[in-house]
């Protein structure tokens, strides 16, 4: 395996040192070119250094891990987030399906890591966005319809617009998506996954099975609990216990 160079961004410089400790015992590929504790300074030593690899901190202090990602116009090294607080930033790196390490992490935890991103920038053609360029792009817009979703598929990751997908429906630890081009993909994830990274741009869980895209919904049908009548043309029930936040979720949107 060839050499991955590496640069550490952490606050702390405790966390810097026992990283760069289990990096050079139990990771001989990765060469850790430097480690420092703010933006500043790691925007000066990436630039300097071209690191294949950069640990990145999440919470740091005036400036966080996401704001240093910013100041490039482009992106020329993987990146594994690194953080001690698995809140809505997590949820953000999920949705995008990039590396992270919920500290304390193991060695093993490490290592899967670094391989993900190896095998990722051994398969990755130039023209092919990254992850982290996908994530950047979500954090610049605030709309629906500039938003992607990584979607891990048996041969990879499949980058999908939110826009496009009309319901997700649960089968048991899987989930199928159902796009406007009426094609649909099974996704080895939860449906209560989609559901936490896909709250917050207009989708309902509208029934145990089934999460739906407010956007791609046409009409509501009253009864006990009602149906949505989505843009594909199916029918998807809605729960009677979930039927009153439905109902003024639909009413905000």
């Amino acid at each position: 395996m060839s050499e991955i160079k590496a640069i550490i961004v952490d606050d702390e410089q405790h966390c810097i040192d026992a990283l760069q400790t289990m990096l050079q015992k139990k990771c001989p590929e990765v060469t850790v070119l430097g480690g420092v504790n703010s933006v500043k300074e790691a925007k000066d030593l990436i630039e300097a250094l071209q690191p294949d690899v950069v640990f990145l901190d999440v919470e740091m202090p005036h400036q966080n891990g996401f704001e240093l990602l910013k100041l490039f116009d482009k992106i020329t090294f993987d990146v594994i987030f690194t953080t001690a607080y698995e809140q809505y930033a997590l949820k953000a790196i999920k949705f995008n399906a990039l590396d992270y390490l919920l500290k304390p992490f193991s060695i093993k935890e490490l290592q899967d890591a670094i391989q993900k991103c190896v095998s990722r920038r051994n398969g990755q053609s130039a023209e092919q966005h990254s992850p982290i360029e996908v994530f950047l792009q979500n954090m610049k817009t605030l709309h629906q319809t500039h938003k992607k979703i990584a979607l891990p598929t048996i041969n990879g990751l499949v980058f999908m617009p939110v826009q496009n997908i009309v319901r997700c429906e649960s089968t048991g630890n899987y989930t199928r998506i159902f796009f406007t081009d009426k094609k649909n993909l099974m996704v080895s994830r939860p449906l209560k996954e989609f559901e936490e990274l896909l709250t917050d741009v207009d989708f309902f869980r509208v029934h145990n099975s089934h999460l739906i895209n407010l956007q791609q919904m046409q009409s509501y049908i009253q009864g006990e609990g009602g149906f949505a009548l989505m843009s594909d043309g199916t029918q998807v029930e809605v729960s009677r216990r979930r039927k009153a936040d439905f109902l003024k979720k639909v009413m905000q949107f």
